[in-house]
């Protein structure tokens, strides 16, 4: 009752408000706090009724953002994006960490077959569905077959993006580990570098038949700059911090957070992808350096929570109910069939292989959440083809929300059946 008394009380004073743009210079800053504040008891209200914290957080981003009750505006929630950035860095350092080749050495086939299965097939199988709803959609108004081919194509990867970030932030609330946990966050991470390539290869097709002004030979050089140029500085970051580790010792976290500040400034600006840069350093940290990564990574997590209240609450600001309720048919049915698709191709994936049992079960559940690298894409197809990016950016926008606000708590319930949750000795992600 307290904590629900609190939430009502910042809510009204942020109402009072009318609107942070109204207040200067400060807004951003204010804005931060309330959505820190107003996430973590959210997240502790909704963890009585078992919901997961994460839910609680995007919930309040979405009730408090511009398209419900705008207390933080779009302006205002755009000046935060270094939020955005550095807490993107910290999941790909910490995933990059968690990923220990050696005991994710015996599941490469596993991976190797969900990928395949699960997320290219989910490629295919959305291409095919989109083609079918074409008449019920308005990105395909006067478009030729082939152009109406590029569009299911350039969509349906989109769509097919998953999200480390989710998955981070619900294996440390649930403390999980295990073969579930280990395929899961390793399928996430190679998922959405596979997806990255394919999408940059299906663009460039794409802006051949369409005109959206995408020359393929500069693209593929694009791709390999932001694919393998982001994993070899990931290298000299991951060299860079080991370093310090082993030289200095002494305030490795905030080291490495200011670390990751500074990617999340940098990266994007010399077209680095700052996930990759990260993840590739958390790898080399974990399994090639003589720095003690582990203590490293157990005193960064209480850096974490912060950031990623922000950072989930963020995201829940950019979830337009409104837009959903418009195309609700066509976006419960792309929803369902992207969630169909992982279900049937990672059980496939790991009956071929002989995966543990409860991989088999509940592996698909961590391939359904969307977050960061769905959002992103919706952001370069509207700037890469505006003859059909903006009724596009609405259909997966809207299929990123139902998956936001749905996807977390079937993961955690699925953590929490496989029996893997607090079998990892770790700081609780936010109590």
């Amino acid at each position: 009752m307290i904590d629900i008394l609190l939430l009502l009380a910042l809510t009204g004073l942020m109402q009072a408000a009318r609107s942070f743009d109204t207040i200067g210079g400060g807004g951003a800053e204010l804005a931060f706090g309330f959505l820190l504040l107003a996430a973590f008891f959210a997240a502790r209200i909704g963890g009585t009724i078992g919901l997961p914290k994460l839910t609680g957080y995007i919930l309040v981003g979405v009730i408090a953002g511009p398209y419900v009750l705008d207390l933080v505006s779009k302006d205002t929630a755009s000046s935060l994006d270094i939020v955005n950035g550095t807490a993107t860095c910290i999941l790909g350092l910490s995933a990059g960490g968690e990923l220990d080749l050696k005991r994710v050495k015996p599941l490469l086939s596993t991976l190797r077959a969900i990928t395949v299965f699960g997320v290219l097939a989910a490629m295919v199988v959305l291409a095919v569905i989109l083609f079918v709803l074409q008449p019920m959609l308005p990105m395909f108004s006067n478009t030729t077959l082939m152009q109406t081919l590029a569009i299911c194509a350039v969509v349906a990867v989109a769509l097919s993006a998953q999200s480390p970030a989710v998955v981070m932030a619900l294996l440390a609330e649930t403390r999980a580990d295990g073969p579930l946990s280990r395929i899961i966050l390793a399928t996430v991470v190679v998922a959405d570098l596979v997806v990255i390539v394919v999408y940059s290869i299906v663009a460039a097709i794409a802006g051949a038949l369409i005109g959206g002004g995408i020359d393929i030979g500069e693209t593929m050089m694009s791709i390999g700059w932001e694919l393998f140029g982001s994993m070899a500085f990931g290298v000299v970051i991951g060299v860079l911090i080991a370093r310090y580790i082993i030289s200095v010792n002494n305030g490795n976290a905030l080291f490495a957070l200011l670390v990751c500040v500074v990617v999340a400034e940098i990266g994007s600006r010399v077209h680095l992808d700052p996930l990759v840069v990260m993840l590739a350093a958390g790898v080399w940290l974990k399994n090639f350096s003589r720095a003690n990564a582990s203590a490293l990574f157990h005193s960064f997590e209480a850096a974490e929570l912060p950031v990623f209240l922000v950072f989930f609450s963020l995201a829940g600001c950019k979830l337009d109910l409104a837009s959903l309720a418009t195309m609700v048919i066509p976006v419960v049915l792309v929803a369902a069939a992207r969630a169909t698709v992982f279900f049937f191709g990672c059980r496939l994936a790991c009956r071929r292989t002989a995966a543990d049992q409860t991989v088999t079960r509940y592996g698909w559940t961590g391939l359904v959440p969307q977050a960061g690298l769905s959002l992103a894409l919706v952001v370069v197809i509207q700037k890469n083809f505006p003859s059909f990016g903006a009724p596009a950016a609405v259909l997966l926008l809207s299929v990123v929300a139902l998956n936001q606000l749905f996807a977390p708590v079937l993961l955690r319930l699925s953590l929490m059946r496989s029996g893997e949750a607090g079998k990892r000795d770790v700081h609780a992600f936010a109590n």
